[in-house]
């Protein structure tokens, strides 16, 4: 799953079937450019098992669409010289915005993994038509700034803070995003900003980002812990985000009982408040972050003892290779937490079992705004179809 969508593609994006982006079997295909760089013909032939004929025949389309491209061959030791396929970046782009509770955040992404146009501003007004107009304006100058063509926009993602109700891409957000709550935020962001848009919360999309440019290019599964006004996060397996029944994977702030600290910056900005630090909101207190200071401190032994219980939660229920600390986290931040973090995970005949390891998020940037950014990619050219995650000789 992608996040939820309304709008369509434009035509050009559509193979000559005018049915579709992709097949299958070119999606993975270019997922594995995507995680492992340029190939060969070959390359893609052991890692796939399609014999090198099938390869012919799926690449020969995507050259001619110009998604991809294919270097001169080079010589390297005996043997026939192998040429390099490559995602031709430049062939489409998508735009990425995190709606917070005090902020936007945006950035262009392209089908090469190429991050530009960044942009992070202040909410002027938390109402969907100014803030909409707000939008506008700063995909405007992000596609001014980078110099990209319009034509290449495939569409737009947007990672909002909150939870699904289970009705559509209705959102039950903070009281500061009121306008936002319970309404179908894809048809009315589609309408707004004239686009295909895909809509996820906040935690599934920043595990969407993390899964395409940072961790997730170490392990496919993974299990991401989003910090930010509130606590939450998003889960990753090999066939993608594990979103639930409901949209709600990943709400692992509802695995702590009433009463129990929650883990969340907006805590940590009224710990600084008490100790006679006040910040009016996270922008300005993540711009001057002190990770040394005193209040973090006592943040930590307040909430460690909850974030114990989440990871050790995650670990025997999920099984993940990894716990990715990240959001709007300061990775000093993060590595102080990471220092401290304890597994439940009692020995048996002198043997613990396998537990995840704890690091702090490879992506640079607004983590959420990346994800969104993914979205429309994921959903146009990358992975394995949703009704069937294996690749064979469908769609060649």
């Amino acid at each position: 799953m992608t996040g939820i969508s309304a709008g369509n593609f434009p035509k050009h994006f559509l193979r000559e079937d005018g049915r579709r982006t992709a097949t299958a079997n070119e999606r993975v295909l270019l997922e594995l450019l995507s995680r492992i760089g340029p190939a060969s013909r070959a390359d893609l032939a052991r890692l796939t098992g399609l014999a090198p004929h099938s390869i012919t025949r799926l690449i020969e389309p995507l050259l001619t669409r110009e998604l991809l491209s294919e270097s001169t061959p080079i010589a390297a030791g005996r043997g026939k010289p192998s040429a390099k396929l490559s995602l031709v970046g430049h062939a489409a782009f998508s735009v990425g915005l995190s709606v917070m509770t005090d902020a936007i955040s945006l950035v262009l992404l392209n089908l090469a993994g190429t991050i530009a146009g960044v942009r992070n501003e202040r909410l002027a007004d938390a109402a969907i038509a100014p803030a909409c107009t707000q939008i506008r304006a700063m995909i405007d100058a992000a596609i001014e700034d980078a110099g990209w063509d319009r034509a290449a926009l495939l569409g737009i993602g947007v990672g909002v803070t909150g939870y699904f109700i289970g009705d559509g891409a209705r959102l039950n957000p903070p009281r500061q995003l009121d306008p936002w709550a319970l309404i179908p935020l894809d048809t009315v962001l589609s309408d707004a900003l004239g686009r295909k848009i895909w809509v996820d919360n906040d935690g599934n999309v920043a595990a969407v980002g993390e899964a395409m440019l940072g961790r997730g290019r170490e392990v496919r599964d993974f299990a991401y812990l989003y910090f930010s006004a509130g606590f939450g996060g998003g889960v990753m397996c090999k066939e993608g985000p594990l979103r639930g029944h409901h949209g709600n994977a990943g709400e692992f702030a509802s695995i702590l009982p009433a009463g129990w600290p929650q883990p969340n910056l907006e805590a940590l900005r009224i710990a600084f408040a008490d100790d006679g630090v006040t910040y009016p909101d996270l922008h300005t207190m993540l711009a001057a972050f002190d990770a040394e200071h005193i209040a973090v401190d006592r943040w930590l032994d307040a909430c460690i003892p909850s974030l114990d219980l989440v990871v050790s939660s995650i670990s025997a229920t999920l099984d993940p290779a990894m716990i990715v600390l990240g959001g709007r986290l300061p990775p000093a931040l993060a590595q102080r937490i990471i220092e401290r973090i304890t597994i439940t995970n009692p020995e048996r005949r002198g043997v613990h079992r396998p537990a995840p390891i704890i690091v702090p998020s490879g992506l640079e940037g607004d983590a959420a705004a990346i994800g969104a950014a993914a979205l429309p990619l994921r959903a146009a050219f990358f992975g394995a179809s949703e009704s069937d995650g294996t690749i064979g000789d469908e769609g060649i």
